[in-house]
């Protein structure tokens, strides 16, 4: 079980408690690589040939490698070889410079997530990681628990909040209440921002927000929605 703080979403979640493995002969690029990784995940672990890697795999059980194609003493693809003989299951990315037919087919075998070209898009490499956070929930089948105070804990994957182990279920509308504050933790959230997420395609009435905080805290029954004068709410 993964108790976490303050993420965005459930993908953000998994990826800022992954670690990734970061397999690049070129320190220059190796190096703006990691510092780039290091925006979406906890942990990156570096090598600079495929053996190394290797090693540091078999030390590490990174959550998710990504490997450049050619590489000094052991090779992209051998090193992945090697790795999944031993691990079928660890999403594994491929780099290269060159859109390699041959190798690209060979690749495809060895349950690649993604073979992307360099330079990688920004965009291209969110998706990808973001496809990689689905596989790493599938295999661990964790629950991700964001920790708040007075004992509360709010269930990400199954949606509801336990307090001292005691589970409450939440409504759709409270659910996407609750994560909206999450979502800004230590930050207000005005009124008009809840009702526009909340409400977007309903005709309720202005008690409509007012209504759903008074019936949640009751649930709840401790002090974490916490009123902000007449502004909105928030969460410490």
């Amino acid at each position: 079980m993964i108790k976490l703080h303050l993420m965005k979403n459930e993908s953000e979640l998994v990826l800022k408690n992954s670690s990734i493995l970061l397999a690049e002969d070129d320190e220059g690029l190796r190096e703006i690589f990691k510092k780039i990784l290091l925006l979406y995940v906890d942990t990156v672990y570096e090598a600079s040939n495929g053996m190394d890697a290797y090693e540091l795999y078999l030390k590490h059980r990174p959550d998710i490698i990504i490997t450049d194609i050619k590489m000094p003493k052991l090779n992209g693809l051998e090193f992945i070889k090697r790795l999944r003989e031993k691990d079928k299951k660890t999403p594994v990315i491929v780099t290269s410079a060159y859109a390699n037919q041959e190798l690209l087919l060979e690749s495809i075998k060895l349950s690649l997530v993604e073979y992307l070209i360099k330079p990688i898009k920004e965009s291209d490499l969110t998706k990808v990681l973001t496809d990689c956070s689905r596989i790493i929930s599938a295999n661990v089948q964790t629950n991700i628990l964001i920790e708040l105070k007075n004992g509360c804990l709010y269930d990400y994957k199954n949606k509801n909040i336990s307090i001292n182990e005691k589970q409450i279920k939440l409504t759709a509308k409270e659910i996407e209440f609750f994560e909206l504050l999450i979502e800004h933790r230590g930050s207000l959230v005005t009124k008009q921002t809840i009702e526009d997420k909340l409400y977007m395609y309903d005709e309720v009435p202005p008690s409509a927000l007012k209504n759903l905080v008074f019936k949640l805290r009751k649930k709840l029954d401790c002090d974490i929605i916490k009123t902000v004068g007449k502004l909105g709410y928030m969460i410490d």
